[in-house]
């Protein structure tokens, strides 16, 4: 019953104790026809004709972030009365839209009606919408009556990519070093990758200039870049992130996976994406492939340091190596370190998660992090809350870029 059937019920009720106590019979013809309107309200409702079927159509199926979408609903009726009037709300996620609620006039038998509704991508995800549910009501408003009717479709919404500087320090498909002396060049996106010797290193890959420019023993990796491979760890782990919406860090790692996927893909990299283990490592292929993939990302309990081990043992650990990652362990600095040994170039985006909670101060997990991973030869950033990715990559850039110490060892 609505509102105003129960009020009626009890109208009933009153009236008839009324009529009894007071001993005013028309308070208890009254009571009857109350009663009697009530009753056949809810007859009515039991018998009424609704045979509806709906038809879902989503224009595109798969939007960018921030994009719009379509959905047209088309109403039949495949009885054989008219329909009753009707309201229609189709279940629509608030993230994508407010509820939406349509008044169905009387159609008559193997009518349709075409219903539209505009959607935005303001949230990525991977959505479902529908069911659409049928509410009919009695001419007079007192009993209703709710039907679902099945029909779902699927709304992707790809995680937003954010356009980054031009540049990229891409190194060779492995850590090999051709023999004898070679001279240190920066070419277009491919910066040469000098840094200090860490135990483990190919000697041939001794840089003998930096190394009596810097007065200790520096190493370079081949710049050709004989297969265009690049692997980007993403760390999806429910218990390291932090804050809400899209502003929250679970939600701007995956942003930044997905820009630094494209940005790569831009330069002709093939682009495999790690976010837990797995029996069999995908092979990389551009970037737009494994947006559907990032769009239905949620948080969950990943085995990090088994994740690094599996790369450092694979052709992954090869090429250009990209970590965006909360602030590890020392047990997963360790491995994230052994994991881009054979990396031509080795890049990490430390997200700070607890500036995503509110945090006024950087996490000194994420400051030991980084000098850590400089330590060992990586180009590596802390991303906080409230900063811009492209400005953190422009910091990438200028370790071991232009005008840097590094790059002044280049050149020499």
């Amino acid at each position: 019953m609505t509102r105003r059937g129960v009020g009626t019920g009890v109208a009933v009720v009153v009236l008839w104790l009324a009529a009894r106590l007071l001993g005013v019979p028309q308070l208890q013809v009254v009571a009857v026809a109350l009663l009697v309107l009530l009753v056949g309200a809810v007859v009515w409702i039991a018998v009424a004709p609704l045979r509806l079927v709906v038809d879902r159509r989503i224009q595109p199926a798969t939007l960018p972030f921030g994009g719009r979408a379509r959905v047209d609903l088309l109403v039949r009726n495949t009885g054989r009365v008219p329909s009753p009037p009707a309201w229609l709300e189709d279940a629509v996620p608030p993230v994508l839209a407010r509820p939406s609620a349509y008044r169905l006039p009387v159609l008559a038998p193997h009518r349709m009606l075409d219903l539209s509704v505009e959607l935005e991508g303001r949230h990525r995800g991977r959505f479902t919408l529908g069911p659409v549910t049928a509410t009919i009501r009695d001419p007079f408003g007192l009993v209703q009556r709710r039907r679902a009717i099945a029909s779902t479709g699927v709304l992707t919404v790809e995680p937003p990519v954010w356009p980054l500087p031009p540049g990229a320090p891409l190194g060779g498909a492995s850590g090999a070093v051709a023999s004898g002396p070679r001279r240190a060049t920066v070419h277009g996106d491919d910066l040469a990758d000098i840094r200090e010797y860490v135990r483990g290193d190919d000697l041939r890959a001794v840089h003998w200039a930096s190394t009596a420019h810097r007065g200790k023993l520096m190493v370079r990796r081949a710049e050709e870049a004989t297969s265009p491979r690049a692997t980007i760890l993403l760390d999806i782990r429910r218990d390291r992130h932090a804050g809400t919406g899209p502003a929250s860090s679970f939600e701007v790692a995956v942003a930044t996976a997905a820009s630094v996927a494209h940005h790569l893909g831009a330069r002709g990299r093939g682009v495999t994406v790690l976010y837990r283990p797995t029996r069999d490592l995908a092979a990389p292929v551009p970037a737009d492939a494994w947006m559907p993939t990032l769009a239905a990302l949620e948080p969950t309990d990943v085995d990090l340091t088994a994740l690094l081990r599996q790369v450092a043992t694979s052709a992954a650990g090869e090429g250009t190596l990209i970590a965006v990652v909360t602030a590890p362990d020392p047990q997963e600095l360790a491995a994230l370190v052994r994991a881009g040994r054979g990396a031509s170039s080795r890049l990490a985006v430390i997200i700070d998660a607890a500036t995503y909670a509110g945090a006024s101060s950087a996490d000194p997990a994420a400051e030991h992090a980084i000098a850590g991973l400089r330590a060992a030869g990586w180009r590596a950033t802390r991303l906080a809350g409230g900063e811009r990715l492209e400005d953190r990559w422009r910091d990438l850039l200028g370790r071991g870029g232009r005008g840097s110490p590094t790059a002044t060892a280049e050149a020499g």
